[in-house]
């Protein structure tokens, strides 16, 4: 099917639309939740976005937290919804445009922590860009002297054609051109230091939709082809109907995805599981981890069988000055749980298994926050002094986790980690040598 005859095809779909008079308000709020997952989530992706279809979801209701995921996708999600939502909701008349909208639409979907970076938000470029093709060879776009010149240009153009399908002229362009050649000239222009296809593809989608047309979106499966199109076009001099021809079936599908909705079809895309584990592999190995049972237990075991012992080895050290000594173990402010089975459970042929517990408390019958080793030392000899408290402290938060010691309630040493972490041999050591140094001194003080 060639790019005329796809165009042909767009036009009867919206026709066949069109006749089934306005859309209720289910069918928009359902096309429109379509196409803005799909659209957010596609586009973001091509520029390196790691949000999952889920967590663009998430955003896009307002319940995606920053600090579950790098604060510059968030809000560059969140800026790009905000835009497509109202450009979803243009009539027509809205479609021309002017420097001000672009450059508005870019300061709404771009976040820098950066202030060089930032400061060139919505601005037109100040430096040379270029990519390396789809066969490593440079191409370098619109210079930055050139770059207002040919924007104003390709508007007044663009602005020209959409004026003549207002006017109804009989020699006015089809609205589907208009938009795809504005897109290739935009991305030969490439007016921004960045988000120059994520802008492309809005600013195209938008004329598109001022026209009664759907937007279209790349998936992560079209992507290579959509770009060797326009690598080919921009470097070579190719044939744009063939990339013309390409997009418009893109625009063909969401047209179709319009008339399955009013007809009552499902329009849940089947690829949706997909998409969310390719950029769960992507993301995943940087993926942090947060509190949960199994990790709770996972800590603990470190901290019972490479920490405390080193702890344990040092104050160990200190005994001989001492009647007695011992350790108590709590968690959550609660004493340890010493269980005992009885026979006839040990000979029982079906058995539920055990939970795993930390000093007696089950790790998922409990919302574990707190373990603690409470080591007394009683009877200093030579002095007044009755007992020694070192109070070995491990706390669960919701990111991270804590471990910390006090010498008679004085804080000695704190540090703070993920849950992917561990402290090694030397911060171990270092903490030890800490309580040790803390302990030599209290007792040296006491003692005279």
């Amino acid at each position: 099917m060639s790019y005329k005859e796809t165009k042909t095809k767009i036009d009867a779909l919206k026709a066949q639309i069109e006749k089934h008079g306005p859309l209720t308000d289910e069918q928009k709020k359902k096309i429109n939740y379509k196409f803005r997952l799909e659209w957010n989530f596609n586009s973001n992706s091509m520029e390196g976005n790691t949000l999952t279809v889920a967590e663009t979801r998430s955003v896009m209701t307002g319940n995606l937290t920053v600090n579950e995921k790098p604060l510059k996708d968030v809000l560059e999600m969140r800026g790009h919804d905000e835009v497509i939502t109202d450009i979803l909701t243009i009539g027509k008349g809205d479609a021309r445009l002017s420097e001000f909208r672009i450059k508005r639409i870019h300061k709404a979907i771009m976040f820098e922590d950066d202030e060089v970076k930032k400061a060139k938000i919505g601005e037109w470029k100040e430096e040379q860009n270029m990519i390396y093709n789809h066969k490593g060879e440079k191409y370098y776009f619109a210079t930055p002297e050139e770059t207002k010149d040919k924007m104003h240009d390709l508007l007044n153009r663009t602005n020209a054609g959409i004026d003549a399908i207002a006017a109804g002229k009989k020699e006015a362009p089809h609205p589907i051109d208009i938009a795809l050649e504005f897109h290739l000239e935009y991305l030969d222009i490439h007016p921004f230091y960045d988000g120059n296809g994520r802008t492309a593809r809005i600013l195209s989608n938008l004329l598109l939709i001022a026209q009664g047309y759907a937007p279209f979106w790349i998936t992560e499966k079209e992507r290579s082809v959509y770009y060797n199109y326009i690598s080919d076009i921009q470097s070579y001099g190719g044939s744009t109907e063939l990339f013309y021809d390409y997009v418009a079936k893109l625009i063909l599908r969401s047209q179709q995805l319009v008339l399955d909705a009013i007809e009552g079809k499902d329009i849940t895309g089947d690829d949706d599981l997909r998409k969310e584990i390719m950029l769960l592999r992507r993301q995943f190995a940087g993926k942090e981890l947060t509190k949960s049972p199994q990790n709770i237990a996972t800590i603990f075991d470190y901290v019972r069988d490479d920490v405390w012992p080193a702890i344990e080895k040092v104050t160990s050290q200190f005994d001989e000055f001492f009647s007695e000594s011992r350790t108590n173990h709590f968690v959550n402010h609660q004493e340890e749980v010493i269980h005992f089975q009885s026979v006839m459970n040990i000979f029982e042929r079906t058995k539920k298994p055990e939970e795993i517990k930390i000093f007696g408390h089950g790790i998922y019958s409990n919302d574990i926050y707190l373990v603690e080793w409470r080591h007394y030392k009683y009877g200093l000899k030579g002095s007044n002094k009755t007992k020694y408290e070192i109070n070995f402290k491990l706390e669960f938060e919701t990111s991270t986790y804590s471990i910390s010691a006090s010498l008679n309630f004085k804080d000695v040493f704190a540090a703070e980690y993920k849950y992917s972490l561990f402290p090694d041999a030397s911060v171990i050591k270092a903490m030890a040598s800490d309580l040790a140094s803390e302990l030599l001194n209290e007792i040296k003080n006491d003692i005279n």
